[in-house]
């Protein structure tokens, strides 16, 4: 009975740690539209001068999906059309921008012919966006046997402390392994801006193997200088609830499925502002925060889009000292940001 009462309260203890157990307030203000319909997946990155890039996927009636790329003033409140980006007979999807410390800008994403090609490939843009070049393949998988689920997905790039360049993804390619893993989360590393990357590591997976998919990842470096991952889990679950796990260099990593995050599922992201808040939101459609390194969080009071949960795949950046921005899919396939001070 004894040993009954402790686990209850040490599991209370655990769920209130991590639960977002009180509200606080970011006023929402203006909203920006990227693009105005066809579109879906928004993601940002800041260039050197100030100006902001964004990527959304295209969809066509008579060709695959393409990248368009997008460019902003720093306040990121109006857009104009900037280049775009195919790979003739592949739908690709999932842009992430990055941009390297000469400048160099990074875009990766995953490009796939159904059944019988999945990629992860970068592409790279010397002046700002404007034209683009193929750079590497950071993965792939050229016999999946007519397979669907058996791809790779959703890269995204994280500069680490050392300088080495790290690349997250969601990684269908062991499922037919022994044990076999319905999908994991990968990592690879660059030393060379993208050019090359090393050997593959697991960071989350279900132990012993099994029908669980943990994919999904994002990463951020802490104010404490730690790294906090969040991912979701798929499986059970069919609303893939998010979890988190910390590493003291972004590269090692605690084994198992992480810590559960409330208040989060589907398509986590996250940003780290310059005061240390790390802001996450996912397709559950709330905003929630940390102040003290991932150690307990709280829920904004009002989301930035009240849709609920929805496959809008959602992600939050900073604009300013007080100012963060989420930008999302809306009704309609278009692809808008909205604003908020904190």
């Amino acid at each position: 009975m004894m040993m009954r009462t402790l686990r209850r309260t040490l599991l209370a203890l655990a769920v209130l740690a991590f639960a977002p157990c009180a509200t606080a307030t970011v006023k929402w203000t203006e909203t920006a539209t990227v693009a105005e319909s066809r579109a879906a997946w928004g993601r940002l990155a800041r260039l050197h001068d100030g100006r902001w890039l964004a990527v959304t996927t295209r969809f066509h009636d008579d060709a695959p999906s393409t990248l368009a790329i997008s460019v902003s003033d720093a306040r990121g409140r109006e857009w104009t059309p900037l280049s775009s980006v195919a790979e003739p007979g592949r739908k690709i999807d999932n842009g992430e921008l990055f941009v390297l410390p000469g400048g160099r800008v990074l875009l990766g994403m995953r490009s796939l012919i159904d059944g019988e090609s999945y990629r992860l490939n970068v592409h790279a843009s010397d002046d700002d966006g404007r034209t683009w070049r193929f750079l590497s393949t950071i993965d792939r998988n050229e016999d999946p046997r007519g397979r669907k689920d058996r791809g790779v997905w959703e890269p995204v790039f994280t500069q680490l402390a050392d300088g080495a360049l790290s690349v997250l993804y969601a990684d269908e390619t062991l499922a037919d392994g022994t044990p076999s893993y319905n999908q994991v989360v990968s990592q690879r590393l660059s030393r060379d801006g993208g050019r090359t990357w090393g050997a593959k590591s697991i960071l989350v997976k279900e132990p012993g193997g099994g029908k669980l998919r943990p994919g999904m990842p994002v990463m951020s470096r802490m104010r404490d200088g730690r790294y906090l991952l969040v991912f979701e889990t798929c499986g059970d679950d069919p609303q893939c609830p998010v979890s988190t796990k910390t590493s003291k260099d972004g590269v090692t990593w605690p084994e198992g499925l992480g810590t559960p995050l409330a208040g989060q599922r589907c398509g986590p992201q996250l940003t780290t502002t310059t005061r240390g808040t790390v802001f996450v939101t996912s397709c559950q459609n709330e905003v929630t925060f940390s102040d003290d390194d991932g150690a307990t969080w709280q829920r904004v009071t009002q989301p930035a889009w009240p849709f609920g949960f929805r496959h809008t795949w959602p992600a939050v950046y900073q604009f300013g000292p007080d100012e963060i921005g989420v930008i999302n899919g809306v009704p309609g396939g278009g692809v808008k940001i909205r604003f908020g001070t904190f």
